[in-house]
Parts: structure tokens; sequence; C-alpha cells
């Protein structure tokens, strides 16, 4: 998608030079034709344009505009792939590189919509072999066939798991995967087939724990892929009608609010911001929906409260704001301090000043433990007056009162009884989610995961929610005899889960903490028969709990002073995981069992491919210093220090 974005950037940039001012004019037309949802009349209009052209510039973006038409609008996409081949067909006549590797780029890409991957790679291989090793086209053709490759064997793996697993949890799981992999444009790149996967998933389990999110791919598709607003606006409404207490409930009023918003329907979007701004204030994207209610209540000339809703971006959000998501307002090339002298002037123009709000009633709101007034109290207090010693003190209280308010809304929803079961569970899971993670109180944590598994025993959260208390139990309050309990009871209620493989492992973790060690290795065992449940990293690697498992298997062996076991296990493992994170790691296990026994030599030559693995490699580094740090020699958490001790292990090894 960047390199799509890049290149056509290079095409326009190249064209605003040699179009002329009719061509121009006729383009105009052809935006607005797009805009109103004309697409044959602009498709006609531009192949008009093209056949009339002169020059081949002119005629390469008419016919890059007629595929992008079929491609992203009417999804006609022999007619999409047709237009790409009359800009490849024009290479004989000069045409400009950048013009022809979009050309291909794009004609690969129809092919994946289609599902024709075979051709798909062979068009980005004839990429490969046109443009040189250097330019980023032909990175870019590298990327989609590995992509491609590697998404139709994970596809192959996640069918095999669906059908071996059927009618559990593990297959839904499987089922998200498939209809994931069609969704993703660097992947399978099938938005229809992911519709239709999402949709069968919702039909066959409309209560699952994946259920809010597999609805809200459907709208997003329609939303940002297909561009099908009104289907997308219907669906993001079910997301929130259906599953209200799902973060991607929230996701789908800031979608809808920008649909209303982008088309200049003000009017429709404040009212939806504002149901976001209340209903879920722990909301990740805050900051944005301050923005956009004030950019809508200007629009709308409601001025006192387009500067409120500034006054509160740029107080409350601005000062703490990550500027990577400084393009979620549309101002991704500008500097936090650019964002904030133009918030400035912005409310200089529209301000009227707005009352100041006493510092009392928050207070007062607190005590009576009413959170969502005293969220809004805090919030108008700092932004009303951000420089006064109350204000300073609202601020310090904020992110603790937006999370403490979604608990008490929770709890509100779940008190008044009109939410079902399923809905009733997954509120409760939010709560303890919210306990643990935002507010790092892991003994209410526990309590309200445990309430997930005592009421909703049979619910799809019942399984996380035990999984989540005994994490919580064995790394936050030190209770490992309580985790070991919680642990099994995941595995017996809820077997065949990615909970009861992920538990098996947790187990493995703490047996081997309390030096059980052959429960440890029962339990790491266990947990590799499960599927592996692959996580790619940086650097082309593959990690999962089997390969920590795995892994986690020699350590054992080799804290028990096992060292025939463990250096089979390292030996194994190095074999048989060669796109492993910890293979460095195994070779430093292995170094240290030859140091035990004197074989200096191969010692070495261990520490020699450790080394050879960790140059230049974060990814292995990290991991080293993870599982290696135990051997008590390898201490260092400064990679500089660690390649430094490994190169005075050899000479020291090498003099003896």
């Amino acid at each position: 998608m960047e390199t799509s974005r890049r290149l056509t950037f290079l095409l326009h940039a190249l064209l605003v030079i040699l179009l002329s001012p009719l061509a121009h004019a006729q383009l105009d037309e052809v935006n607005t034709l797009v805009q109103a949802g004309r697409y044959t009349e602009a498709s006609n209009k531009l192949d008009a344009l093209a056949k009339s052209a002169k020059d081949i510039a002119v005629k390469s973006l008419c016919y890059y505009q007629i595929g992008e038409i079929h491609y992203n609008y009417t999804h006609q996409y022999a007619r999409a792939a047709a237009a790409y081949d009359k800009i490849i067909k024009l290479e004989k006549k000069g045409i400009a590189a950048v013009e022809l590797y979009l050309a291909i780029i794009k004609k690969g890409d129809v092919y994946s919509r289609m599902g024709n991957y075979r051709d798909a790679i062979e068009t980005y291989n004839r990429l490969i072999k046109l443009a040189p090793a250097s330019h980023f086209a032909h990175q870019t053709g590298l990327q989609k066939v590995r992509d491609i490759n590697t998404a139709l064997a994970d596809l192959r793996e996640q069918q095999r798991i669906a059908i071996q697993y059927k009618g559990t949890p593990l297959a839904l799981i499987a089922e998200f995967q498939i209809a994931e992999l069609y969704r993703n444009p660097s992947q399978l790149n099938q938005p229809e087939k992911a519709i239709q996967k999402y949709e069968a998933l919702l039909k066959a389990h409309p209560e699952a724990m994946v259920a809010p999110e597999a609805r809200w791919r459907i709208a997003n598709l329609r939303h940002t892929l297909l561009n099908q607003s009104a289907l997308a606006m219907a669906t993001y409404r079910k997301v929130v009608d259906d599953y209200p207490t799902s973060n991607f409930a929230a996701e789908a009023l800031f979608q809808m609010a920008n649909i209303h918003r982008t088309t200049e329907k003000y009017s429709l979007a404040i009212p939806v911001f504002e149901r976001l701004k209340h209903g879920y204030p722990n909301f990740w994207n805050m900051h944005a929906v301050f923005y956009w209610m004030g950019v809508c209540y200007e629009k709308n000339l409601h001025y006192p409260k387009a500067i409120e809703a500034f006054k509160t971006f740029r107080h409350v959000y601005l000062p703490h704001l990550d500027p990577g998501y400084l393009g979620q307002i549309s101002m991704h090339d500008m500097s936090l301090s650019e964002v904030k002298a133009k918030i400035g002037k912005k409310i200089e123009k529209l301000t009227q000043q707005l009352s100041e709000v006493e510092a009392e009633r928050l207070d007062t709101a607190r005590s009576e433990q009413n959170f969502a007034l005293a969220l809004d109290i805090a919030r108008n207090l700092v932004t009303t007056a951000p420089n006064t010693p109350h204000a300073k003190q609202a601020a310090e209280q904020l992110t603790m009162l937006q999370h403490l308010a979604a608990i008490q809304n929770l709890r509100e929803q779940l008190h008044n009884g009109t939410s079902g079961p399923v809905e009733a569970a997954r509120a409760l899971f939010q709560i303890g989610t919210i306990y643990e993670r935002q507010l790092q109180d892991y003994p209410k944590a526990v309590e309200a995961y445990q309430e997930v598994s005592k009421y909703h025993p049979d619910s799809t959260y019942a399984a996380e929610a035990l999984y989540r208390s005994g994490l919580v139990l064995a790394k936050q309050l030190a209770a490992p005899n309580e985790a070991i309990e919680t642990y099994k009871q995941v595995i017996a209620s809820h077997p065949n889960t990615l909970q009861a493989m992920m538990a098996n492992f947790q187990l493995g973790e703490l047996y081997r903490e309390l030096h059980r060690y052959n429960e440890a290795l029962q339990a790491y065992e266990t947990t590799i028969g499960y599927p592996e449940r692959d996580r790619y990293l940086a650097g082309g690697y593959k990690d999962s709990f089997a390969d920590r498992a795995q892994f986690r298997i020699g350590r054992v062996h080799y804290d028990d002073n096992r060292y025939d076991e463990a250096r089979f296990v390292f030996q194994t493992f190095i074999q048989n995981r060669e796109r492993s994170p910890r293979r460095a790691a195994a070779y430093i296990y292995l170094a240290a069992i030859s140091e035990e026994r004197a074989e200096n030599a191969q010692a070495v030559d261990y520490y020699k491919k450790a080394e050879t693995l960790l140059k230049d490699d974060p990814v292995q580094m990290r991991m080293l210093i993870e599982e290696a740090s135990t051997l008590g020699t390898l201490q260092s958490t400064d990679p500089d220090a660690v390649m430094h001790y490994l190169k005075e292990k050899q000479k020291r090894l090498s003099t003896q």
C-alpha cells in the first residue's frame, strides 16, 4: 500500500506539468462524478480522454484512474486488470518507469483480489526482474510474493485446524484467522471473501468472543476498502447495538461519526461523537474524538461548544500525545508544537470565555463515587483554568477517572439487568481488564474475572477470565499456589481452547520457578501438543507458545543439572526450529553445557554461532537476554556488553 501511494504521488507530480488546462478540467469533472457514485460516466469520460490524448503520460493516468474506479468502487476486477494492462503495453512507447512499475503492482493486486495468486505472483516476479534491485518497487515485489506465500501456507494450516478441531473453540479461532487472512491487503487481499467468512462465523457463533470484532471488520471493509458507505454505516450501527460493551462498539461509533463528518453532515456527526465521549470514556482515540467534535461544532457555528472541545484537545490530550497519533487528526506532517500553535490560534479566533468550574465539585463527585460526573468536572477544570493548582491536581486524576467512569458505566448496565448473559459476561470481563491493565488494582481485577467464571461459567469469556486471573495471581500478587489451581481449572473446564494451551505453558513456568521440574516438563510437553499459534516477528522469525515451551524444556533439564538431556533438547531445537528467535539463546546454553564438561573447543564453536546470529539482530538479542539471564555469567541487558562478553569468553576458552 505504501509503495503504491509513493508511486502514485510521483505520477501525479509528473502530470501536473504535462496536463493541459482542458485535461485538468476534465479530470476534475471525473473526480466529481466518482464522488457522486456515477462510476460508469466517469470511466467512459476517462476512456474518451485516453483515446484522444497524444501524450502517453496522459493516457497512462487515464487508464490508471479507470483501473482505480473498477478496483476500488465497482469491483469489476477484470475491467481493472484490463485498464492496468493498457498501461503496461505502453512500455515500448517509452512510458516512465514509475508509471510502469505502478501498473504492474496494481495488476498483481487485482489478481490477488480475484483470488488468482499464481498470476499475482507471476506479475510481481515480472516487476522484480524489471525494477533495479535498489529500487523500492523491486523490494515491494519481493515482499508481496513473500506475503502471499506466507499467507497461503497459513491458510492451509488454519483450514487443517478448523477441520481437526471442528466444534471446539480452537476451530472457531481458526475460522476467524482465515477471515483475517482474506481481509488483510498485504496477505490474501480478498475483502469480499473475508466478509463471507466473517458472516458465516457470526451466523454459526453469534455469541463468540470474536463476534464483535468480526462484525466490525465487515463494516470497516465496506467502509475503507469497498467504498460502500451506506452498508458500512448500517453494519457499524449493528456493532453498537449488538455488542455495546465491546471495545469495537466505540470503534464503530468513531467511524460512523467520521462518515457523517467527511460527507459534511456535521449535525449528524456531533451526537455520535457525544455518545462516544460519554459512553466510552477510556476510548484509546479520545484525543481525535474531541478534535473532530470541535471541527463539527465550528462548522455548525456552535462556537462555545467548539471552543470547549478544542481546549480539551489542546490541554488534556495534546501534552501527552505520541506524535504518531497525529495522523488521527490529519496532522501527521506537523510537529506537536505546530499543532499546539494552530489550535491556540483557532481558540483565540472563536473564544468567548467559558465559566470556570469549581474544584470543590470534583471532590464532591468523587466522594459520592459519581465518576462520570467527576470526569466531566475534571476535564472542564483543566480546560477552563489550565494554569491553576486545582487544574493541575485534576489533570493528575484524569486517567484514573476515565477508567473508573468506564467501570461505573459497565456496573450500571449490569445493575439495570438489561444485558443478556453474553453481554453481562463481557461487561464483567471488561471490568477485570480495566482493573488489571489500566488501574493496576490486581485484587479487584481477580475479583471481576472470577465473577465471570462464577456467574457465566459457560460463556466464551470464562476461559480467558480464568486465565487472566492465573496470570495476575502468579505475576502480580505472588500467589503461585492459587495461580496453579486457577490454571488447572482453565484446563479442566475449557479444554481445546487457546486459554487451555496457554494455561499449560504458565503451569510449566510456575513449576519451573518452584523447582518442581518433572511437573514443569509435563506441562511444557502438553503445551507442545496443541496446534501452534504463530506470531511473526521482525527479521522473518516465528514465535509461538510451542517454541517457548520446547526451549523451556531444555532450560528445565539444564537447571536440574541433566546436561545430557538438556544438550539433546537444545540441539533438536536448533535443528527443527530454523525460524525461532531463540536460536542464539540455545547456542549459549549448549556452550555453557560444554564449558561444564571442559569441552572448550566445542564451547567456543557454540559461542561463535551465537555471536553470528546476534550481530545486528535485535530480535535474537532480546530473546537471548530474556532466556539466558539465569546462567549467572550473562546478566547484562546491554547488547554491546553481551557481545563483548561473548568475545572475551571465546578468547579465554581458546587459551586454556
